[in-house]
């Protein structure tokens, strides 16, 4: 209870912050770019928390979590995008604009300024969506569970219950074997007559691997492996949302341990609902001027936090040889303690390119670099960030891998920083670091927000329906639009399966942005030889074949196997540069500029 208190009281100040902030605001300049006031210290802090979100926090976390040291690879996109982006940011300051789109819209004109907007809402709207998902997972893990029920048999579940793993086995200690429980569903015309069977394997930690391997490979529905001495989810699969299915009840009861009904006091979805309202509520009273100078005091205490937390779980763990030790223990886990050797390299550039691209053109990290003061200023940030952001990102994976080995049961893993704050760290800094990661969740979320409805009134409304509107009118539209497109990036995280990781879906945003917008973009600005023909195809393929590589799974099926193993961003980036550069040549002569 007392973290669930720390974290509304910070949320109190934080809605204090932005009412204060809000009376401010009174042109688009002061809502999207802070009326470009920022110094370095600010664009430094503002800049961290928004890049250091949830893919960082619970993404790149969870997976140290899952494969140990060689997580520590994954900031290098970053480490090597801060770079390049540190020799783009003196010359993208010098151009008076507050958007991306309009960078490439003043070089190619608005054919391929509207397309850039287009994919740059798709890609933001994915990346708030998950920002919501995670705001919902500390919720839901600082509430906690209600206690737990034993069921027996004829005990009636509900859709819900047996959907979203409430519905646990918990294996006596130390046993291994295969058990089953059996069940049967009630639709609109009773009871069905056959009992339908979940089957849990329960096996040592060294077998769960290959345990868990064939029954992918079998594609086994209803029939699951876990390690030895680990609770197990049973989710229950051949009745989706368009099934009759109306109950569950228990036929029988597993012939070892026991079953039982374990439910959150919040459940995810109403977590992430009041999330969601949180953070647009927010976003919509003063835009970037309320988060650039929040971010100060959150971009500060999650440094401080991370520098203190990382000597006092390594401790917790008993250093390197106690790691060792437990991961030697559980079994299932035996290449934890290696760097080299578990990623290979097409995983490598499957994890690492997307973000690289990201970064390159991130539509945030400009507008705080439109927003400082002078672009000498700008690329001062930028130089400081390129250092700090690795090692706050080196220093989050570092803390996730070490407290992997205090935590066996996979299923306490899977938001393993928010997990270890509340039972390995003493109490202060506990509540400090979730109150931090609390502050970071809303910096990305509202700034990945604040971006589109800064873009689509900058490059559509400003552009094409109301050139003379008002700064009043703006601004309020700009709000408007901040909830118009929190409730789409809420809708977008109901389309998402809820096996899918907050990683895998960071990737999959990074890569439509990447692909579509990075390449016309640094060309805008370093390659005078493109042509907005170029621009509008290499946004189009790269938009299209993220998509379709990803949508389409006919694509991978007739690819062969090393390839079908690369993620979209690979396959997505060369077509784009491929289209950008060849259709450039072809038509320099025809139009090299983007006059329309």
């Amino acid at each position: 209870m007392i973290y669930l208190i720390a974290i509304l009281i910070y949320l109190f100040a934080l809605t204090g912050i932005g009412v204060h902030m809000s009376r401010r605001v009174k042109t688009q300049a002061d809502f999207a770019v802070a009326g470009r006031t920022l110094s370095p210290w600010v664009m430094v802090c503002t800049m961290l928390a928004v890049w250091i979100g949830t893919g960082s926090i619970v993404g790149n976390a969870g997976q140290a979590f899952r494969d140990g040291m060689a997580a520590l690879i994954l900031p290098s996109g970053t480490f090597i995008g801060m770079i390049l982006l540190s020799m783009i940011a003196h010359k993208a300051r010098s151009i008076e604009v507050s958007s991306v789109p309009e960078i490439i819209g003043s070089r190619y004109g608005r054919t391929a300024r509207l397309l850039a907007v287009v994919a740059l809402i798709i890609a933001y709207m994915v990346i708030v969506s998950y920002q919501f998902n995670a705001g919902g997972m500390v919720l839901e893990v600082i509430t906690g569970k209600k206690d737990p029920i034993a069921l027996q048999t004829a005990d009636e579940l509900t859709p819900s219950q047996v959907r979203k793993g409430y519905l646990v086995f918990e294996p006596q200690t130390d046993w291994t074997g295969t058990t089953t429980v059996g069940f049967q569903v009630k639709a609109d015309d009773g009871w069905s007559p056959q009992t339908e069977t979940f089957t849990i394997d329960v096996v040592a930690g060294r077998d769960s691997i290959e345990a868990q391997r064939q029954l992918a490979e079998e594609a086994a529905g209803n029939h699951i492996a876990v390690k030895m001495n680990s609770m197990a989810k049973i989710v229950i699969e051949g009745h989706d949302d368009d099934s009759p299915a109306r109950l569950y009840r228990v036929a029988s009861l597993p012939d070892s341990g026991r079953l039982i009904l374990s439910e959150p006091k919040l459940t995810a979805r109403d977590a992430t609902i009041i999330a969601a309202i949180f953070i647009i509520t927010y976003t919509m009273l003063a835009g970037l001027l309320s988060l650039a100078f929040t971010d100060i005091v959150t971009g500060t205490i999650i440094t401080v936090s991370l520098l203190i937390a990382f000597p006092v779980l390594l401790l917790k763990a008993g250093g390197f040889g106690g790691m060792a030790e437990a991961f030697a223990a559980m079994g299932d886990r035996p290449d934890h303690m290696r760097f080299w050797g578990v990623y290979s390299p097409i995983t490598i550039i499957n994890y690492c390119l997307p973000v690289f691209l990201l970064i390159l053109g991130d539509a945030n990290q400009y507008q705080r670099i439109f927003a400082s003061k002078n672009a000498k200023g700008a690329r001062t940030a930028v130089l400081i960030m390129i250092f700090l952001a690795l090692a706050i990102e080196l220093l989050i994976i570092s803390s996730a891998w070490i407290s992997s080995s205090l935590i066996p049961d996979p299923e306490n893993g899977r938001y393993v920083l928010i997990y270890a704050a509340k039972h390995f760290m003493p109490l202060p800094l506990g509540i400090l670091f979730l109150v931090t990661v609390v502050g970071i969740i809303i910096s990305t979320a509202d700034s990945f927000l604040l971006v589109p409805a800064t873009t689509f009134i900058k490059d559509v409304y400003l552009v094409h329906i109301n050139p003379k509107a008002s700064e009043k009118h703006v601004v309020l539209l700009s709000r408007l639009l901040v909830l118009a497109f929190g409730i789409i990036a809420y809708l977008v995280s109901l389309a998402f399966a809820e096996s899918t990781t907050v990683f895998r879906k960071a990737l999959y945003a990074f890569t439509i942005y990447g692909a579509a917008i990075t390449p016309c973009l640094v060309a805008a600005l370093f390659w005078n030889r493109s042509t907005k023909y170029g621009a509008v195809a290499s946004i189009l393929v790269g938009t299209v074949t993220a998509l379709a590589w990803e949508e389409l799974r006919f694509i991978k099926a007739a690819l062969p196997a090393w390839a079908a193993d690369l993620d979209a961003v690979l396959p997505a980036i060369t077509l784009s540069v491929v289209a950008l550069v060849g259709v450039s040549l072809l038509t320099e002569r025809t139009n090299p500029t983007g006059t329309e």
